[in-house]
């Protein structure tokens, strides 16, 4: 077995143990609401897979997670922290839903057309904080924040006035796409959709992306600007792509809710994905399988979670503590990591 496999192999490793950790912590706290916690999650495992539905409703959810996931993991490899997944995923929403609303084309030519432009508005919303960053030297962690709320207002703005449905009375809301439009279902009965093979060949793509010249470039520019700089590359530039490739799967994400779920714009689309992807992408080690287990894990506890609200009096709130503890871990993790570097350099250095 190779370096790479057992590297792969010790971050799942890892990742499953961090979740272990923080479901039994989880545990506890539900026991000191007076609740059972055996009970507790029972009842959410039977809410993410008791039934075809339920299952349906989870990888519903996983499909725009792993994507943006997918998305944020670029930008991470290069060191550029983009933490501006909502925005990236409502700009791909609103940019990829304006061909279907105002193009009257056959599908055959929408359907692309519409995918490029979701990704393009991502990409676009990510590289602006590229520039910024580029330019002003600006950091990319408040940039990206901050584009969130600037791309939530504009959302608002729009659904509010120039794209509010007229028939919709004063629900805040787009009008529908057209059925020729939507990605189709797999029954009548189930929400999952098409857009679960979009989110297949993404898995597929990056699992060979970081074996291409940009991948190669932009795993590189990781590494810190002065080893770029002297392989001869464009730093700068390569940043902004690298964001801008980052925004584009965030942007795919966009699109997918609105042409597989949603069918039309609506206040409060991202729902918070972009944190969440966050934590996937760290949960599953930036590597293409852990993320894809991550979003999983992520997409069974949304689901299972609001099942368990409804079936006992465990409050929602447990659901969002657990996704903190992981946070918590992960971070813990890499400061355990670092010290332990640190430490092994420091008994080197002394033994020499």
């Amino acid at each position: 077995m190779n370096n790479k496999a057992v590297t792969i192999i010790k971050e799942v490793l890892v990742a499953v143990l961090t979740i272990a950790i923080a479901l039994a912590i989880g545990a506890v706290l539900v026991s000191v609401s007076g609740n059972d916690p055996v009970e507790a999650y029972q009842t959410l495992f039977r809410g993410a897979f008791g039934s075809k539905q339920r299952m349906s409703e989870v990888f519903v959810k996983m499909i725009p997670l792993s994507m943006m996931a997918f998305g944020v993991s670029i930008a991470f490899k290069a060191q550029l922290w983009n933490i501006g997944g909502d925005g990236q995923f409502i700009l791909g929403a609103i940019c990829g839903i304006l061909p279907g609303l105002y193009f009257n084309l056959p599908p055959i030519l929408l359907m692309p057309l519409s995918l490029v432009c979701g990704m393009a508005g991502g990409a676009l919303w990510a590289g602006a904080a590229a520039w910024l960053k580029v330019r002003f030297s600006a950091n990319e962690v408040i940039t990206t924040l901050m584009l969130n709320y600037i791309a939530s207002y504009f959302l608002s703005f729009l659904v509010h006035g120039p794209m509010m449905d007229p028939a919709g009375g004063d629900f805040p809301q787009s009008p529908n796409l057209a059925e020729i439009y939507r990605l189709p279902l797999f029954s009548d009965r189930l929400r999952i959709h098409g857009g679960i093979f979009v989110g297949i060949l993404v898995a597929v793509v990056m699992l060979f992306f970081w074996k291409t010249i940009l991948g190669y470039r932009i795993d590189l520019a990781g590494q810190g600007d002065k080893v770029a700089t002297y392989s001869g590359m464009n730093v700068k530039r390569t940043m902004i792509i690298t964001m801008m490739v980052s925004g584009a799967l965030v942007g795919l994400a966009g699109w997918n809710e609105i042409y597989g779920v949603q069918y039309r714009l609506l206040e409060g689309l991202a729902s918070g994905y972009g944190d969440i992807a966050v934590v996937i992408a760290l949960l599953g080690g930036l590597n293409p399988l852990g993320i894809v287990i991550a979003s999983f894990f992520f997409s069974a506890l949304l689901v299972g979670g609001a099942t368990m609200q409804r079936m006992t009096e465990v409050p929602y709130s447990i659901v969002d503590i657990i996704q903190g503890l992981v946070i918590v871990f992960i971070i813990a993790r890499a400061s355990m990591n670092l010290s332990f570097v640190k430490n092994l350099i420091g008994r080197r250095k002394s033994h020499a």
